[in-house]
C-alpha cells in the first residue's frame, strides 16, 4: 500500500490522557505532554494553528540558525508495534500479523492506542487530522476520480491500494480484533476507519533507515513521531531528522529559518 471547524473527533479517545491534560485545548496540553514525556521542544519554535498551511504546524518564533536542534523525541514516546501497549501481544503474533503491506501491527497499535482509556498518546491524537475529511483520492468518489486523474495512473494504484485493504483488513486485522475483544472495542472494528488510518499512516509516518550492512533485508516498519509529522515533508526541506539509539531529533542544517508550512 502505497488533511478546520471544531467536531467530534473518531480520535479522541474514551476516557483517554492524563488527568492533567484534560480541560486544555489541544496544543496545551500536547505541550504538557511533551515535557511529560521528555519530548524537547527548541524555545524558538512554537507549535499553532496560526502562520501555517493545514492544521496544525511548527512555526519559528525568531531566526533559528544554521545547526540549531528544533526538538528532541525520546524512543519511548515514538508511537510503533514495539512501543504501544499491546507491544508482546503483536510480538508473539507477529507470524499471523504479516502482510504484503508490513503496516499491519502498526495500524493494529494505532486501533487499540485510540479507544483505549488511559492511552499515553491521548494529547498527541487530539492534534492529529479529522480523519473522517482526510483528503487522500482513496475517499473521493470513484467517478469523481476517474474524471479528475484520468491518465495519470492514480486511480488504478487507489483501486488496488483500496482492494489490497479491504482483503488486508478482512484476512488478518478484524479477525485478531475479534480474538482479543476486551483490547478492541466494537467502534474500532472497522473498514471505514481502518482506511483512514492507512492514509494517516501513508502520509504521516517515518521508517528509520537500515543500516549500510542492513541493505538487502526488508525496511524497517512504519511509526508515528510526534512533532516530527508536524513538518511537511517536502523534497526540498530545510530541517534533518536525526535517529540515535536514545531519541530521534531534528535540526536546521544550512537555512535561517524554519519553514512554517506543514501540519497536521
Amino acid at each position: 500500500m502505497a488533511t478546520q471547524a471544531k467536531r467530534r473527533r473518531v480520535t479522541k479517545p474514551v476516557g483517554g490522557g492524563d488527568d492533567d491534560d484534560l480541560g486544555l485545548d489541544p496544543v496545551a496540553g500536547f505541550l504538557s505532554w511533551c515535557r511529560r514525556v521528555g519530548l524537547e521542544l527548541s524555545p524558538k519554535v512554537a507549535v499553532s494553528r496560526q502562520g501555517t498551511v493545514a492544521g496544525y504546524g511548527m512555526v519559528a518564533r525568531e531566526t533559528v540558525q544554521p545547526g540549531e536542534l528544533l526538538f528532541t523525541v525520546p524512543r519511548a514516546a515514538l508511537l510503533s508495534q514495539h512501543t504501544c501497549s499491546i507491544s508482546e501481544l503483536l510480538e508473539r503474533e507477529r507470524g499471523a500479523l504479516q502482510s504484503q503491506s508490513g503496516w499491519v501491527p502498526l495500524l493494529l497499535a494505532l486501533l487499540h492506542e485510540l479507544q483505549a482509556p488511559a492511552s499515553p498518546w491521548s494529547p498527541y491524537f487530539a492534534l492529529w487530522p479529522e480523519l473522517g475529511h482526510l483528503k487522500h483520492p482513496m475517499f473521493w468518489p470513484e467517478e469523481e476520480r476517474r474524471r479528475l486523474l484520468q491518465g495519470t495512473g492514480v486511480p488504478e494504484a487507489v483501486e488496488k491500494d483500496l482492494a489490497n485493504i479491504r482483503s488486508e483488513y478482512y484476512s488478518i486485522v478484524l479477525p485478531f480484533m475479534e480474538a482479543h475483544p476486551h483490547l478492541f472495542s466494537p467502534r474500532v472494528r472497522s473498514l471505514e476507519l481502518y482506511h483512514q488510518l492507512v492514509a494517516l499512516v501513508m502520509a504521516y509516518s517515518f521508517q528509520e533507515p537500515l543500516e549500510e550492512e542492513d541493505d538487502e533485508k526488508e525496511p524497517n516498519p512504519p511509526l508515528m513521531v510526534p512533532a516530527a509529522d508536524i513538518l511537511n515533508h517536502l523534497p526540498d526541506h530545510n530541517a534533518n531528522l536525526e535517529y540515535s539509539p536514545r531519541a530521534w531529533s531534528q535540526h536546521l542544517p544550512s537555512t535561517p529559518e524554519l519553514s512554517s508550512d506543514g501540519g497536521y
